[in-house]
């Protein structure tokens, strides 16, 4: 069946796409902190001139790491949908669907590959969620002298206690996130 055949590659090309976008997702936020940090490093000027602004600028990293991960789940999501769909309208030859299957942790929990699902899923969560923490406390760390240069000083120890609460519900977001969407069936 050529048409078969044809959609399968077609989607497991799209697939493949959604996985790699995910990898270059996660990139650019390093690529934003480093850009905002070196920008405010090098521009004595401007850091004079407005620090309200620097500080902004610096403390919408989180924000912008946060939107980063809604993406990352959403090209995971689409790649989940599509093996689903590859499972359930590809059952010859059975390999592609048990492939497929294992894969996603749709495999029996006695199954050593089912560990190593549940592993990569993890790092994978892990590997997302931790940098955007990071970003945050890094920026809030780096907005202070911003702060206090200008009449909102007040305001660092408030976003600090904001960025201890974010990162803990944010991690246990993540490890919600593991049962919840990579092992659903």
């Amino acid at each position: 069946m050529p048409l078969a055949d044809d959609l399968y590659k077609a989607l497991l090309d799209e697939s493949k796409m959604y996985r790699e976008k995910v990898s270059a997702i996660w990139l650019q936020k390093f690529t934003v902190l480093g850009a905002i940090v070196v920008f405010a490093a090098a521009r004595s000027e401007v850091i004079a001139s407005n620090p309200g602004l620097i500080a902004a600028a610096i403390l919408s990293l989180p924000l912008i790491a946060l939107l980063l991960d809604i993406k990352l789940g959403e090209f995971g999501i689409h790649a989940n949908i599509i093996d689903h769909f590859i499972i359930r309208h590809f059952p010859e030859p059975p390999v592609l669907g048990e492939w497929e299957r294992t894969k996603w942790g749709l495999i029996s929990n006695s199954d050593e590959r089912f560990s190593l699902v549940r592993l990569r899923s993890i790092l994978t969560v892990a590997v997302t969620v931790i940098p955007t923490c990071v970003i945050s406390a890094l920026s809030v760390l780096a907005a202070r002298p911003f702060l206090f240069a200008s009449e909102h000083g007040g305001l660092y120890g408030y976003l600090r206690v904001t960025v201890i609460i974010f990162c803990v519900l944010y991690l246990a977001a993540g490890l919600i996130s593991v049962p919840l969407i990579v092992f659903r069936r």
